[in-house]
């Protein structure tokens, strides 16, 4: 049986480059954060408001209930 013991010995740390990945992480991550808190703000914005899409035509439009049976716009509902 061997008596040795292998210690690993850390590598040389390029400090510059460290800090640069650390920096890049950082930002993206911060990017990621705002769109995530953009969307959120939006839908909350959107459901305080009552907005519907139209399933024909795509518009989003006030509805006036929360029936599921009006999905159309005004403009649409009356063709």
């Amino acid at each position: 049986m061997d008596k040795r013991i292998d210690i690993p010995v850390p590598g040389v740390v390029n400090v510059d480059a460290a800090n640069k990945r650390r920096e890049d992480y950082a930002y993206t991550r911060d990017l990621q954060a705002l769109e995530y808190n953009e969307a959120i703000a939006k839908r909350v914005l959107t459901k305080a408001r009552n907005l519907t899409k139209c399933e024909k035509c795509g518009k989003e439009f006030t509805a006036e209930t929360n029936s599921e049976d009006s999905l159309f716009c005004p403009e649409c509902s009356q063709t």
